[in-house]
């Protein structure tokens, strides 16, 4: 039986440092941690300095915590302007980062076909700046696509993945944004099987006018069953909080939902994955 490894993406801790939230990784059990490489809020740029990443990297070793991606909010095709060269270069940029850096990956979403785009002309494009991106991944690093509502769904996203077939790329699936798009929950795990690499446990509740977050567990998500979906025991890859306090300030902060998920997973999957 594979052991759990956790992390939590720093979504959850807008108003902590990097250096902060990985010392909170240790302190409340999880084995990682998912920075955010942005202007607004992250805690690195593409533009982050030797000095930066030497105390990121000095910080995970002393507390014994892994980085497992960098959160790239990378350029993509927008509507009105295909600009794939862009594409590439933004993702080749956080991958060096992410090398410098030494996190497992790069997370990145796709944005949706603009209504004026022809399909096979959009994937195609798709592909091939993928494969040029690809072309140069630095070793120990690797690429995973997230599904999002506002971007590509968790089909699509995985058959992308399956498409290209590259030993680098693999899927992150966001949980939530699965209902949020009213997906087919057996088409998703059907697909995303065996090429999912990280998990973001994240539970919503539908209301009139859109949704809420929740803490994990008490909403519509079926969180178990995706758990169970994906492999269940036999997954191999990370399970990770996605708790965006940062653009909903309302939300309980670190002290609250970290120790909560870290209870959960221990409830309803193995109390053995935490320290």
């Amino acid at each position: 039986m594979a052991t759990l490894k956790l992390s939590f993406t720093t979504l959850a801790t807008p108003e902590l440092s990097g250096i902060e939230a990985i010392k909170l990784a240790r302190k409340y059990g999880y084995q990682g941690i998912d920075l955010r490489v942005s202007e607004n809020r992250g805690e690195l740029t593409l533009a982050a300095t030797r000095k930066q990443i030497t105390e990121i990297k000095d910080t995970l070793k002393s507390e014994g915590i892994c980085l497992v991606s960098l959160m790239a909010y990378n350029s993509a095709v927008s509507s009105g302007n295909v600009n794939w060269m862009r594409m590439e270069d933004s993702i080749c940029r956080h991958l060096e980062l992410a090398d410098r850096v030494e996190a497992q990956s790069v997370r990145i979403s796709l944005e949706k076909k603009a209504p004026e785009m022809d399909s096979r002309a959009y994937c195609d494009g798709v592909l091939q700046s993928l494969s040029i991106a690809l072309k140069d991944v630095p070793d120990g690093v690797e690429v995973w696509i997230q599904n999002h509502y506002n971007h590509l769904n968790a089909v699509e996203c995985a058959n992308l993945v399956r498409c290209l077939n590259h030993p680098k790329l693999g899927f992150l699936l966001s949980t939530d944004h699965c209902l949020i798009q009213n997906e087919d929950l057996e088409e998703v795990l059907k697909e995303a099987k065996g090429i999912t690499k990280q998990i973001y446990m994240a539970d919503i509740i539908r209301i009139e006018k859109g949704y809420e977050d929740v803490l994990p567990g008490m909403g519509q998500v079926p969180l178990m069953e995706i758990y169970q979906g994906i492999g269940g025991k036999q997954f191999k890859g990370w399970i990770t909080l996605k708790w965006e306090n940062i653009w909903r300030p309302y939300l309980a902060d670190h002290e609250i939902i970290l120790p909560f998920f870290i209870n959960y997973i221990k409830e309803h999957m193995n109390d053995k994955c935490c320290k």
